[in-house]
């Protein structure tokens, strides 16, 4: 076992800790969060939902370590490619995708009857994408303003083709990738003007929506959940206006500091998405207080890290690639875990690597692959370097 992790598992160390740190709680929590689930559509089968989640978290670290082993030049050939075939499958999800919860979000594979997300993929190909374009652009001698227009365009194109199904994942990537434009030196002025551009266009999309004259089927909805959210600040009645809100705040403080212990979750029965959007509420109640906090910490670790690797690359690609793909990661963890605690409107982000479904892992699992293979780089770099100074050294010393 230990040659077979020291040959195949590379790159930095503590993330494949995280990895299967999360992984564990992944599982414990799924297969008690799906309990009601399994009496409804399998027959009280509890461990089938266990079970289906071990194989897609199995397959996601074994995505991770082929991915890993991937030099990342690849990365740099493929993103362009990648990045108009997943064009091409949002825009075909959104004329005859699978519907699910009122969205067109899945798009499946003919021939085959393979279901996916399209946004998923779109994420991890747009932001390599960006990296791209701005590694490209970076001068030493001033600010990076050719990598504005392609870089908008294509994210732009991205972000419009998801926004009528999913807003939350539309808002959330067009957020990392101002970030990665702001650290590429973009100039802000046109960093400001892109973001208050977008901040109205929502804006004015919920606001219209909120006035019944609904512009994209899904404005009601989320028009309902930021009113909603609203509302909660100022609670008139005993169990507050946001039912999926209110069961998860009950849920975490029932927990208490050290939890009810896994499998005992109660809230389950009443929550709504226990499994996926909801998990870091039956986290915190079954695990408690410390559980909780274990898992945000280990997020915080995870971005740590990543600002490591970002800090060792020597080559502008890998850095901003890492950056991106850990951005997101993270972001969209540190949502999910806002939303169970009132901080964030309802939205429909999973924690990474810990709510159930296999889109979601299995696209995480990829883009942790692809930031171990700069970790790993970094570390065969560094290794080459203390070599060539030690022959150097030993030159001297025979001279």
């Amino acid at each position: 076992m230990s040659s077979f992790v020291r040959k195949y598992i590379k790159g930095d160390q503590t993330i494949w800790v995280i990895v299967v740190f999360l992984a564990l709680v992944s599982l414990l929590t799924v297969y008690s969060a799906t309990g009601s689930l399994a009496y409804k559509t399998q027959g009280g089968n509890t461990t089938y939902f266990m079970f289906k989640q071990l194989t897609f978290l199995l397959m996601g670290i074994g995505v991770i370590v082929v991915v890993h082993h991937i030099p990342y030049k690849y990365f740099v050939i493929f993103s362009v490619p990648a990045l108009y075939i997943s064009i091409a499958m949002l825009g075909l999800t959104l004329v005859s995708g699978q519907n699910l919860n009122e969205a067109s979000r899945w798009f499946t594979v003919p021939g085959i009857g393979i279901s996916f997300q399209p946004s998923e993929m779109a994420k991890l190909a747009l932001i390599v994408y960006v990296a791209r374009v701005l590694a490209q652009h970076q001068r030493d001698d001033g600010p990076t303003e050719g990598a504005f227009w392609p870089i908008m365009i294509h994210a732009g194109i991205v972000c419009l083709l998801i926004f009528p199904e999913n807003l939350s994942t539309s808002v959330l990537l067009a957020g990392v990738v101002m970030l990665m434009m702001f650290l590429g030196r973009v100039p802000f002025k046109y960093l400001f003007f892109t973001g208050f551009t977008g901040l109205a266009i929502v804006s004015l999309v919920l606001i219209l929506a909120m006035n019944d004259v609904v512009l994209i089927d899904r404005a009601e909805t989320w028009a309902a959940r930021v009113e909603r959210f609203m509302e909660d600040e100022n609670q008139e009645d005993e169990y507050g206006s946001d039912y999926q809100l209110t069961q998860s705040k009950i849920a975490i403080a029932t927990g208490g500091m050290i939890g009810k212990g896994p499998g005992n979750s109660e809230q389950r029965n009443f929550l709504p998405h226990p499994y996926s959007d909801f998990i870091f509420a039956i986290i915190a109640e079954e695990f408690g207080f410390f559980g909780a906090v274990a898992v945000v910490i280990a997020y915080f670790f995870l971005l740590g890290r990543i600002g490591v690797i970002v800090n060792s690359s020597k080559r502008t690609f890998p850095a901003f690639m890492v950056l991106g793909l850990g951005l997101m990661l993270v972001i969209q963890a540190f949502v999910n875990m806002g939303v169970s605690v009132g901080i964030f409107p309802v939205t429909g982000q999973p924690l990474p690597l810990v709510s159930m479904g296999g889109t979601s892992i299995l696209f995480t699992c990829f883009g942790l692959g692809a930031i171990l293979t700069v970790s790993r780089y970094n570390q065969q770099e560094k290794a080459r370097e203390k070599a060539a100074e030690a022959r150097l050294a030993k030159t001297e010393q025979e001279n």
